[in-house]
């Protein structure tokens, strides 16, 4: 059976040598007889592609470990991160981020906070240094760069929640003009 390709092939070759369409056929028609090529009319069934991904093997893949991110579950099964997104959303899985929740003080920071700032005050009182310092707009800067990690749940499971890690947000003074000795240290 000549392919598609080698009729082409043909086809070009008469092309070049200038003959019509009647003198290509009858060229052709000699060489290789009249029933060359698919003279069907019917179109070829073409369809959608199938499923490279197993919605079963997705849905255990999840379940195993909800914290996955799309990234990773496109390289391990080998498809777009859109279509792992649609996937994700055809078996009923949203990802939810988790809420933090602010960890509480230990005794000992309470005290090194109070003791902090008692010495502060008693210091003021002996030395009115606090009305010396110029600070012309000086703002808190607060650093909270902390990565907010998600999982895969179904749409009406609940969210986790987890703790806040145990350092609390950086802290740094901002001064325009003159500089300022920071009174307060990150370990509280």
């Amino acid at each position: 059976m000549v392919t598609k390709r080698e009729i082409r092939i043909l086809f070009h070759y008469e092309y070049k040598r200038m003959a019509n369409a009647l003198r290509t056929t009858e060229n052709i028609n000699n060489i290789f007889g009249k029933n060359l090529g698919n003279e069907n009319l019917e179109n070829e069934n073409r369809g959608r592609p199938s499923l490279v991904i197993d919605n079963k093997e997705l849905k255990s893949a999840i379940e195993s470990d909800s914290r996955q991110t799309v990234r990773e579950l496109s390289e391990v099964f080998g498809v777009s991160k859109s279509s792992i997104s649609n996937h994700l959303e055809k078996i009923g899985k949203t990802k939810k981020l988790y809420q933090w929740v602010p960890h509480e003080l230990t005794e000992d920071q309470k005290n090194r906070c109070f003791e902090v700032a008692s010495s502060l005050i008693l210091k003021n009182k002996n030395d009115p240094f606090l009305e010396r310092i110029v600070t012309c707009d000086g703002k808190w800067i607060l650093y909270d760069n902390r990565k907010r990690t998600g999982q895969w749940l179904d749409k009406k499971e609940a969210q986790n929640s987890s703790q806040s890690p145990k350092l609390p947000r950086k802290r740094s003074w901002l001064l325009f003009g003159r500089l300022m000795r920071d009174f307060f240290t990150t370990s509280l």
